[in-house]
């Protein structure tokens, strides 16, 4: 009987030591709500359901149901079949689905990505160069606040590919880039 309760008494020391110890050594961004790699890993493979308006419908109108990667990705090209106003709503209720699945303390910046085969500029598969004289790629979209100066942030990079249907030839991507504090 001493013995066993000896054996428990050590194990439970043991076990007490090994979670100080993952403890102290899980400081920094890492211990956040999310570290980015969480995040990420949500953008990947949640789902969400945007239903957003379309004037001229008979139903008035759409549902789109998608994983958070593939929102963002249609939210930086605009929703499919969709021009002006109703690409507009789309586009704003795909990033706050995102934004309430993903919480306030992550920052996520999407841009489409594609370069020319001779020239080795960035363009859009539509062959429009992705950035003009310079200027932002229109293409792209952000989700959340930058992170506070001084603040300890983790980041990671995900990549999801352009789409036949959506981007014409599918030959670019888009780079999201997740960070978290």
């Amino acid at each position: 009987m001493t013995s066993t309760v000896l054996d428990v008494t050590v194990m439970l020391l043991c076990v007490s030591a090994s979670v100080v110890t993952l403890g102290a050594a899980g400081g920094g961004a890492e211990t956040g709500e999310y570290a980015a790699v969480d995040a990420a890993d949500r953008i990947a493979t949640e789902t969400a359901t945007v239903t957003y308006e379309v004037d001229g419908e008979d139903h008035g109108s759409r549902t789109v149901h998608a994983t958070l990667a593939e929102l963002l990705a249609m939210s930086a090209r605009g929703a499919p079949g969709v021009d002006g106003d109703g690409g507009d709503r789309f586009r704003s209720r795909a990033l706050e689905r995102v934004a309430d699945a993903l919480g306030h303390r992550i920052r996520v910046d999407v841009r489409y990505e594609a370069a020319a085969p001779s020239s080795g500029t960035p363009t859009r598969d539509d062959g429009v160069p992705a950035r003009p004289d310079g200027e932002a790629d229109a293409w792209t979209v952000e989700v959340g606040s930058e992170p506070p100066a001084g603040a300890d942030v983790s980041a990671t990079v995900l990549t999801h590919p352009g789409s036949r249907r959506h981007e014409g030839t599918g030959t670019g991507r888009f780079r999201i880039v997740v960070r978290a504090w």
